[in-house]
């Protein structure tokens, strides 16, 4: 087959091998052929959950995060939960070309409760008196909820991030189950969906899922303790899953190899350790989320990239390599409401291509072979180096 692209768009697919004669007259200047007959083809990579800005506005981090992602397989991400200040311009930046990355899907500041996860004042008594960015998205009671949601919508979010439970990544000793009042949550998912905003929510305990989900979030990230009753739920309300497995590897090799970086306190490493002690078996959960029919998502959270993810869901949670290809393209696309652009390769949609050496379906570790990848007709990865183009996206000829 050969994939026609114009610009940032497939103008047409067609049988075997063509060269410039398919392009139509009038031709434009510039027609670039790229061989991919020996690699494995397939459409970019949706990371249903990532975060790209830190709470200490480090952009710089934030554009290396970016380009990172791109050139591991993601032409789409959902960020979920970044400074404002930082993700919506980085997002604006990508949009109009000035930076080489993945579409995004922005959340800005996850909503959280006082004294919850992702509020970074925890343990900390002088970060009262100026409350990292971060937090800014702290709200208690039904109007703060409203309020707070209404705020990101205000900023530019794409969607909204609750903290519908407590998590092991940050000083509180809050526990794992449901943060919000029932109140709360349904505050914050009737004000994103009255603004056409979908929600997703870190929940990590049996309780908070099926508190998330009788709210009417859209998708549940991580779902740690997922049981048959939540499972269930989550079916019949429609409701995607996304396991982030990946996550809980690159947290041990922290642990195991810390850095001044990424620190890890004494309570983080605790609470990591008694999660994984406790939380059911990944591939128990991921049994149960095939056998109620759940639409499973691949997102990395924090650590790696979007081909990690893929690999864990198959090796891990014992997906085969097409369901794990699907949720990283298809159900992603469907998440994020963008099926009709992104998530399949034909005609009319976006210019999201990527390529492996070897093949992903009969072994999945392929996905660690990266060849080349097209980020809305712009090359990150190249196939004559394998590195990314370092050209500003801006300047590139279509």
């Amino acid at each position: 087959m050969s994939i026609l692209v114009k610009d940032d768009t497939i103008t047409a697919i067609r049988d075997g091998y063509v060269g410039a004669e398919a392009i139509p007259a009038p031709k434009p200047e510039y027609v670039k052929m790229v061989e991919l007959q020996n690699q494995f083809v397939m459409a970019g990579m949706v990371d249903a959950h990532t975060h790209i800005v830190d709470p200490n506005l480090d952009f710089g981090m934030g554009l290396y995060n970016v380009g990172f992602m791109v050139r591991g397989g993601a032409t789409t991400v959902r960020d979920a939960g970044s400074v404002p200040e930082g993700i919506f311009p980085l997002r604006q930046a990508i949009a109009e070309g000035s930076i080489l990355g993945p579409r995004i899907l922005a959340s800005g500041s996850p909503l959280t409760i006082t004294g919850g996860h992702a509020d970074f004042r925890n343990g900390k008594l002088q970060a009262e008196l100026s409350p990292p960015l971060y937090s800014r998205a702290v709200c208690d009671g039904v109007d703060e909820c409203e309020k707070a949601t209404r705020k990101q919508v205000q900023f530019g979010a794409d969607q909204i991030k609750v903290m519908a439970s407590g998590g092991v990544s940050d000083d509180s000793d809050t526990g794992l189950g449901p943060a919000f009042s029932d109140a709360e949550l349904r505050a914050i998912v009737d004000s994103a969906h009255r603004l056409h905003r979908t929600v997703m929510a870190h929940a990590l305990s049996a309780e908070s899922i099926k508190a998330a989900v009788d709210a009417g979030v859209d998708s549940i990230e991580h779902g740690d303790f997922l049981n048959e009753e939540v499972a269930k739920s989550m079916a019949q309300h429609h409701v995607f899953f996304d396991p982030t497995l990946y996550v809980l590897v690159a947290i041990q090799n922290v642990i195991d190899h810390p850095t001044p970086s990424i620190p890890m306190t004494e309570k983080n490493i605790r609470k990591f350790h008694e999660l994984m002690k406790t939380a059911p078996p990944i591939a128990e959960r991921m049994a149960l989320a095939k056998r109620f029919g759940l639409t499973i998502l691949a997102g990395s959270d924090d650590g790696g990239t979007v081909t990690d993810e893929v690999v864990a869901l198959v090796e891990q949670g014992h997906l085969s390599p097409r369901e794990a290809l699907v949720a990283s393209t298809v159900n992603g696309a469907e998440a994020v409401h963008l099926s009709d652009q992104i998530g399949t390769l034909a005609p009319g949609k976006s210019a999201d291509v990527i390529a492996f050496d070897g093949n992903p379906l009969t072994n999945i570790e392929d996905c660690h072979k990266l060849h080349f990848v097209m980020a809305r007709g712009h090359v990150a990865v190249n196939p004559d180096t394998g590195e990314g183009d370092p050209t500003p996206a801006s300047t590139m000829p279509k």
